[in-house]
């Protein structure tokens, strides 16, 4: 990983959610013989490092698995308070543990651990212990894991650590919750390289977010980063981003998040296992040959139950629905509509979704989306919610093969949300038609259907394609307890968006539509976007 953007706390009054900058620099991944310049240690290493005026201690953690490195004096000094008189500064010894902690933690779920570099040639800290450096990143990043030697080709790699030394300057509430952070996002880098180190951004940046809410629920990088996602639910998780829109890999450790609390530890491990057995194959295919294998689902199935299940997020948090603590994510950002709207050429690509939102308050509103003749319809779908400010009440869910129509009881909705959805682990973006309208509007694209004659039921039931957000049928575990990321019952029908095994509510309840308001002046945050003659706005 590359120096780069401090990791400073932003809290954007007007989304309630904590939004974060990003760990490493917002660029491709630094080569791997960056490593090869040296240690901290050395003069020919690249910033940050030690002065060679500096005296470098190091320091064994009780555990003994890290060897800490530090200094004194100069500017990449640690803070000198040391509460037991041991002689080791209390901030190095309380590196030394958290990343026991960590280690610990990775292991019981079933991951590996970095091998030892006993065996690097050159300077290895002295012996083969991981090794962490505590230097001076001056507010260009707080930490990054660097990579040196692979120990069968391109797998089994281990590296070392750089660590922010004080963390002055960066606003982290203590220096506890920061080395927290930082040792259970960058150490998990290392696990990746002790399996396979080029799954590219989206599943290395993705993972580690997900692994530092999962070692410590209550430490929010993952809030903090769920916007980047979720204000752009069309960018596919097939193609990393790069640049400044490298954010995006962070915010798909809310993927991976739902994949956890969905299918449970066993599935991200089998992710790692599966990407030594086949080293030159993508990480969405890996996860899809993973889920048919063990767990009885797919990668089409998961991703569209993903797509479902951010539909209550933020505000729309919904208790027995989603994610267990779907209130602390950023709110989705739709695509408002008028009523009725067509869209004669609309792009969704792979993994990824397209999401529109027009006005409730009907008795139903229907969609249709239409691909071009010749359209390949698998893995393609459409979901249809009714919502309001504060609470997802029921979504359908219709897929192929026949062309996508579905409709959905509004009356009591606020709003109702529209989403195309294409859940392939590869391939290139479809087009097609969409049309969204509503009782009594003309509009022959999509067309309100006589209602079924259980039409009056509610989706929670057994009606095949509808959920009711507010069942038991809908829930997720609670990540915090003791049955954290154990699996839910897995479902083979993507159509099913549910979780029938249900579990335990999200602690807390959802914001209210009230405070929101309140806390954006009275108004949501909108964005223009192109989208057909209607130009509909984007909305969360």
């Amino acid at each position: 990983m590359a120096p780069g953007v401090s990791a400073l706390l932003l809290l954007l009054t007007g989304a309630g959610t904590p939004h974060r900058l990003l760990h490493e620099e917002a660029v491709a991944p630094v080569p791997w013989g960056i490593a090869d310049s040296g240690r901290p240690t050395s003069a020919t290493a690249p910033a940050p490092r030690f002065e060679p005026t500096e005296t470098v201690e190091s320091a064994v953690s009780e555990g003994n698995r890290f060897r800490v490195h530090f200094t004194r004096q100069g500017p990449n000094a640690v803070p000198l308070a040391d509460g037991d008189g041991n002689g080791v500064p209390d901030f190095v010894e309380l590196v030394g543990r958290t990343y026991e902690r960590v280690a610990t933690f990775y292991a019981g779920l079933g991951f590996r651990l970095p091998p030892d570099d006993a065996t690097t040639p050159g300077d290895n800290g002295g012996d083969g212990r991981f090794d962490v450096y505590l230097v001076d990143f001056a507010l260009r990043a707080d930490g990054a894991f660097r990579m040196e030697t692979c120990l069968d080709g391109t797998t089994r790699c281990t590296g070392y650590m750089l660590q922010e030394n004080d963390f002055t300057g960066y606003g982290y509430p203590s220096d506890q919750e920061a080395v927290e952070i930082l040792a259970s996002h960058e150490f998990f880098h290392a696990v990746q390289a002790a399996y396979r180190p080029d799954l590219g951004g989206i599943a290395s940046e993705g993972t580690a977010v997900w692994a530092t809410e999962r070692f410590e629920p209550a430490l929010d990088d993952l809030e903090g980063f769920s916007h980047y996602y979720l204000e752009l639910p069309d960018r596919s998780l097939l193609t990393d981003p790069s640049g400044p829109a490298v954010g995006f890999s962070y915010g798909a450790g809310l993927f991976f998040q739902f994949a956890n609390e969905r299918f449970g530890d066993a599935l991200l491990v089998a992710l790692l296992e599966e990407s030594v057995r086949q080293p030159t194959v993508r990480w969405p295919l890996l996860l899809d040959t993973c889920l048919r294998r063990d767990f009885a689902s797919s990668f089409d199935a998961a991703f569209t139950q993903f797509t479902a299940w951010n539909l209550g997020t933020g505000s729309r948090a919904t208790p027995g629905y989603g994610y267990a603590r779907a209130e602390g994510y950023a709110p989705l950002v739709t695509t408002a509509s008028a009523l009725p709207t067509l869209l004669s050429s609309m792009r969704v690509g792979g993994a990824s979704s397209r999401i529109f939102e027009v006005a409730g308050g009907t008795s139903f509103v229907s969609a249709t989306f239409e691909p071009e003749p010749g359209t390949d319809l698998a893995a393609l779908y459409l979901l249809v919610a009714a919502v309001t400010d504060d609470a997802v009440l029921r979504v359908v869910q219709v897929g192929g093969p026949e062309p996508l129509r579905a409709q959905v009881a509004a009356e009591d909705a606020t709003r109702v949300v529209v989403a195309v959805v294409d859940s392939r682990p590869q391939g290139l973006g479809r087009y097609g038609q969409l049309c969204i309208a509503a009782t009594g509007q003309d509009a022959g694209c999509a067309p309100v259907l006589p209602p079924p004659p259980d039409a009056g039921m509610d989706a929670g039931t057994e009606d095949a394609g509808t959920v009711d957000a507010g069942t038991g049928d809908a829930g997720t575990q609670d990540a915090g307890s003791a049955d954290a990321g154990q699996p839910q019952k897995p479902i083979d029908d993507p159509r099913d968006p549910s979780g029938a095994d249900g579990g335990c509510q999200a602690a807390g309840g959802p914001l209210s539509g009230a405070l929101i308001a309140l806390l954006l002046g009275g108004g949501l945050r909108r964005r223009q976007r192109r989208a057909g003659a209607d130009a509909p706005q984007r909305q969360t």
